[in-house]
């Protein structure tokens, strides 16, 4: 039945057949690549940026241009929005409030138990 191995094909094994490539993996590959040359370009011409920005005679142009080189390395603060909770019988603070009440509620109990 079978003339050649290369001409049948197993069809008892589930998955990829052997050297199937998928375009993500290869994306991710040129993202690495295109990493690597942005460092290596960086490597390369830090020294010339330094010189350009100790050239700089203006000092709010070299302060402005240092805060804008920051921000790649610092992230920038974000404000953060606080909106207390509408339904108070289940914000933490009542919860809080609650399991306190409970706590000592146990711990009064067991001290008049203790007295007698």
């Amino acid at each position: 039945m079978k003339e050649n191995d290369n001409d049948v094909v197993n069809t008892t094994k589930a998955g990829r057949p052997k050297g199937f490539t998928t375009k993500g993996r290869m994306t991710r590959v040129e993202n690495v690549g295109m990493e690597n040359a942005i460092r290596l370009f960086i490597n390369e011409k830090f020294a010339a940026a330094v010189q350009a920005w100790e050239e700089i005679e203006d000092p709010y142009q070299k302060v402005n241009t240092f805060i804008k080189l920051m921000e790649f390395v610092i992230p920038k603060r974000r404000s953060v929005d606080f909106k207390p909770e509408i339904d108070t019988e289940n914000s933490l603070e009542a919860r809080l409030s609650k399991m306190m009440k409970e706590h000592n509620a146990v711990n009064n109990n067991a001290d008049e138990k203790s007295s007698l």
